[in-house]
């Protein structure tokens, strides 16, 4: 009686696993794909920004990045994160496209912030442009 049991057991477990994986498919979940290797990524800009604050009632409503290289970082997109002394994100701004202009002059961008976290809570910034 006792191999009985453990058969039974067996093909139960068989059973339940087979049925899980046709689930799976049938749903059409499949295994995720990993990849690996690397790849150089060229700066647009070489030299750093220049970010300021605009502040209405304590709060940071505007963040400002200039010195954003011309035509180098033209067609890519700016975005900004505010962060706390932490380094948690309180805020973000952007995304904007850096605009083409026909200049060699470098370029500035005006980023309305959301939320807007009170002036006293921001301790850092990190600025991308994506593309171009």
């Amino acid at each position: 009686m006792t191999k009985t049991v453990i058969l039974l057991g067996a093909v139960a477990v068989a059973t339940t696993a087979t049925a899980s994986v046709v689930l799976a498919a049938s749903v059409g979940i499949s295994a995720p794909k990993l990849g690996g290797g690397n790849i150089t990524v060229v700066a647009c800009e070489t030299d750093g920004f220049t970010v300021g604050y605009t502040t209405s009632r304590g709060n940071v409503t505007t963040v400002a990045v200039s010195a954003i290289a011309d035509p180098a970082c033209e067609g890519g997109t700016l975005a900004v994160t505010l962060t706390n002394a932490a380094g948690d994100s309180i805020a973000t701004a952007g995304p904007q496209p850096v605009p083409a202009d026909g200049d060699t002059a470098d370029n500035s961008l005006a980023l309305t912030t959301s939320p807007q976290p009170g002036a006293s809570q921001v301790a850092g910034y990190h600025v991308s442009i994506t593309g171009p």
